[in-house]
């Protein structure tokens, strides 16, 4: 099954389209518009959306529905697919066509009939990437499964905020507080059990210089037809060690001090995908969240990619009652894209063994 490499294949076209806009600042700050307030995260005075977000989830749909179609009703984003600019003073519907030139043609109005930028960006859109071209370790086993049985969640940008304003800061420590490097593609596949089975994360602003890992991590974890699970990533486990370092969310007073009574030092960082990536490359133990702003487009792609190597995602409410209640996918409706219990992530079970010794009904 080629699932796998053409969600990876997908992440990297996503990533080249994130870089390609943002190289014009003038013509980036024409694309963006503020969101809804049904639409924008209750977190932020101000949630954007760019033609970033809306192009590239429609590019996955697009690029997932030509090999599997029966998958393409079932992809689901944080975006919708229209895209309104005050500025341009007008709204489409952007949705990929069959041929770059028609893709050309569509974003050209968009663009006010610069069909240089157009022509530019519906080459990235039709590109093909080969898999050897990604700065990632390479799927090593393939695998099987009923893909009727399978759903997607896409987060296309993940820290738009930071994508818009732009910026690299300089790390503290091994971890970025905000800017370009925080921002994330997320692309998470469940199946009907509401498990999630494959994960990728893509960091389109990542140096390999400077930066720790890989710039498109992926992993894999589900159970096989005689009942075995079945695990494997480019994250190397090995190499994990604890720090005693636990990203927290924002304005979490309470959560922060009882953390550093136990020992633990605290950070915090835009983008919940780089704050999960952070957990899954081991730059840090937890990410502890008591509060209900991330979205299952947030969650699922790096959930799945802490299972393949021995972690997961709690809700917060049940770390409080010292259980595992884990993260699932079910019911696409508006009351349940939220993780509105709070989230825990973890690399390993004793870190999460951890957790649970201490007494957060003190302050929850």
């Amino acid at each position: 099954m080629d699932l796998l490499k053409i969600l990876i294949q997908s992440s990297e076209k996503a990533a080249n389209i994130a870089r390609l806009l943002r190289q014009n600042d003038k013509l980036f700050q024409k694309l963006v518009e503020q969101k809804s307030s049904e639409e924008a995260n209750p977190r932020f005075q101000e949630d954007f959306k760019t033609l970033a977000d809306v192009l590239i989830q429609e590019m996955v749909k697009y690029d997932v529905g030509i090999k599997f179609p029966y998958l393409k009703n079932k992809i689901y984003g944080e975006e919708n697919n229209h895209f309104y600019s005050s500025k341009l003073n007008k709204e489409m519907t952007i949705e990929i066509q069959e041929t770059q030139e028609e893709t050309s043609s569509l974003l050209s109005e968009l663009f006010n009939d610069n069909e240089e930028i157009a022509k530019l960006l519906a080459t990235e859109v039709h590109k093909v990437v080969e898999l050897e071209n990604i700065y990632t370790k390479y799927p090593v086993d393939d695998f099987s499964m009923d893909l009727n049985k399978l759903s997607i969640w896409i987060d296309p940008i993940d820290g738009t905020n930071e994508y818009v304003k732009g910026g690299y800061e300089e790390k503290i420590g091994n971890l970025y507080p905000k800017g370009l490097k925080c921002v994330t593609v997320l692309i998470g596949v469940y199946d009907d059990n509401s498990e999630p089975i494959i994960g990728i994360i893509n960091q389109p602003f990542f140096d390999k210089d400077t930066d720790i890992g890989f710039q498109c991590n992926w992993g894999v974890s589900y159970m096989s037809e005689n009942g075995s699970l079945i695990n494997f990533s480019s994250v190397d486990y090995a190499e994990f060690e604890r720090n005693r370092i636990i990203f927290v969310g924002g304005n979490e007073t309470n959560v922060v001090s009882l953390l550093q009574e136990q020992g633990y030092n605290t950070a915090v960082s835009t983008g919940a995908g780089y704050k999960l990536l952070a957990v899954i490359l081991g730059l840090v133990d937890a990410y502890v969240l008591s509060k209900p702003t991330t979205y299952f487009w947030d969650t699922c792609a790096p959930q799945a990619i802490l299972k393949s190597i021995g972690g997961n995602i709690i809700t917060m409410d049940s770390l409080k009652r010292k259980q595992k209640d884990f993260i699932r996918y079910h019911n696409i409706t508006n009351e349940t894209k939220c993780n509105k219990n709070g989230i825990v992530a973890y690399r390993d079970e004793q870190i999460l063994s951890d957790l649970m010794e201490i007494d957060w009904t003190s302050i929850l």
